[in-house]
């Protein structure tokens, strides 16, 4: 009889979309093993906006609906921002949202300098969520997002 550990190691280390970790029903999928080092590698950023876009496909009664889903699929990798926009009605907008990666840190570094920043600068430059909106003529929205 196969042991849990032996069945995972098979059926996800060596798994069919190239060692990616993801199993056979989940094809065309972006793998997110290393999505978290966004800020330090350029073509792992490139591969967060394509996660990031898939919210471009569908269309949401409020904006807020549309950072409130994109919240919950970025949490995987550890980034937060602030979900909640003062949009009004507008009809067409953007916004800058500052992002944060694993809570940020907070506290004392070796030296004893005070620390306090997002997680993220720290080892590159500063990242936003950039958020494109626009409302359709059935009255829902279209909204694109993308890190930059």
């Amino acid at each position: 009889m196969k042991s849990f550990k032996k069945y995972i190691a098979e059926a996800y280390e060596s798994g069919p979309n190239g060692g990616y970790g993801l199993p056979s029903d989940s094809t065309g999928r972006v793998a997110t093993d290393d999505l978290h080092r966004f800020s330090e590698d350029a073509e792992v950023l490139q591969r967060l906006n394509a996660f990031i876009g898939g919210v471009a496909d569908r269309e949401f009664i409020s904006v807020g609906a549309a950072l409130e889903q994109l919240g919950r699929k970025v949490e995987q990798v550890g980034i937060e921002f602030d979900t909640i926009l003062d949009e009004g009605s507008e009809d067409t907008g953007t916004a800058d949202l500052p992002l944060s990666q694993f809570g940020g840190r907070f506290g004392k570094d070796i030296d004893g300098n005070d620390l306090d920043d997002d997680f993220i600068s720290k080892d590159g430059p500063e990242l936003k969520l950039h958020v494109e909106w626009e409302k359709q003529p059935n009255n829902m929205f279209k909204v694109v997002a993308n890190i930059q």
